[in-house]
């Protein structure tokens, strides 16, 4: 998943036991990965994008999964969250190798094949078609949290209540890990290190999305990785970052996204009408918004003058 994974088990259980149970995790998570990369010829994603218009093929459990939530979302988030977004994303991919930038003809092109009613998924059959050629499909915003949940699976399998599996931001808490519950920083995306807030939960998932860590600089502007679905174009100066808490974290990596696009009202909007998940916003000039049920979370602030924390109001 082009990011390192961290797997950490507490409780009385003694080292071997700890040891086996990471390691069926972590050996659960690479094969998932298999699945669902974008750039392995034999993956079973590669395969649906080489479909033809009007092609069925039937998915396995694991990638219905991730495509039934990724439609959901898409429609919660009114496009601002779409998997078949690839055939932009290929565009926009000229201007790291190329350094130039895509015409407008190309990314209205890309467009075209962009949006949740050029693909179907037939919940009887467990089947996937497209209605385009062309079409692709691309999960690297929502695969890595369902690959996240996948290992805690496995860990509660092996009789696991406590443990924190943590790939790249995409996080989940399983059981309290101390006093408290698992006590998360929420990084200070201006500044090098450093945290803007601390907050602790239990039995949750936990992701974060932003544009100031990956993006590519051309003339003098940055443009941030992740692309809006709906205009073909790369986000500018909306947020600096989104952090959202749900029950899973399939779902929050997938809002995670979606909100950094949308914005912080709308977003905030989106997440007061969602049960179940809430959010930690920073905008473009550093300011911080919550979500209603936030707090709940003994969510403390770092104040930038002192560099003391203090319990959020």
């Amino acid at each position: 998943m082009d990011t390192l994974v961290h797997i950490e088990i507490r409780g009385n259980l003694d080292k071997n036991s700890k040891a086996t149970a990471a390691n069926a995790a972590y050996e659960r998570m690479r094969e998932s990965e298999k699945r669902f990369t974008y750039f392995r010829g034999e993956s079973e994603l590669a395969r649906i994008n080489r479909l033809r218009a009007g092609e069925r093929f039937p998915v396995s459990e694991e990638m219905f999964e991730v495509l039934l939530e990724s439609r959901k979302i898409s429609r919660l988030t009114g496009g601002a969250f779409d998997v078949t977004v690839a055939p932009v994303l290929e565009v926009w991919s000229s201007l790291k190798k190329s350094r130039k930038l895509p015409t407008t003809e190309e990314i209205r092109t890309a467009l075209e094949l962009v949006g949740s009613d050029n693909w179907a998924l037939d919940e009887k059959t467990k089947t996937l078609s497209l209605r385009k050629d062309g079409v692709k499909i691309n999960l690297g915003a929502v695969a890595k949290g369902f690959i996240v949940d996948d290992g805690i699976r496995v860990l509660k399998e092996k009789g696991i209540k406590n443990a924190l599996i943590n790939a790249g931001g995409d996080m989940y808490c399983m059981g309290k890990g101390s006093k408290g519950g698992w006590r998360i920083g929420i990084r200070d995306p201006g500044r090098t290190e450093g945290v803007i807030g601390i907050f602790r939960i239990s039995n949750k998932a936990v992701a974060t999305s932003g544009g100031y860590e990956r993006f590519v600089e051309f003339n003098g502007k940055k443009f941030a990785h992740i692309i809006d679905p709906r205009t073909g174009y790369p986000i500018e100066n909306l947020l600096k970052s989104v952090t959202v808490v749900s029950d899973n974290c399939i779902t929050a990596d997938a809002l995670a996204t979606a909100l950094y696009i949308l914005g912080a009202r709308e977003g905030l909007s989106l997440i007061e009408s969602t049960d179940g998940t809430e959010c930690f916003i920073i905008d473009k000039d550093g300011q911080v918004y919550t979500s209603s049920g936030f707090r709940k979370f003994d969510l403390r602030i770092m104040e930038r003058d002192s560099g003391r924390l203090r319990p959020a109001r």
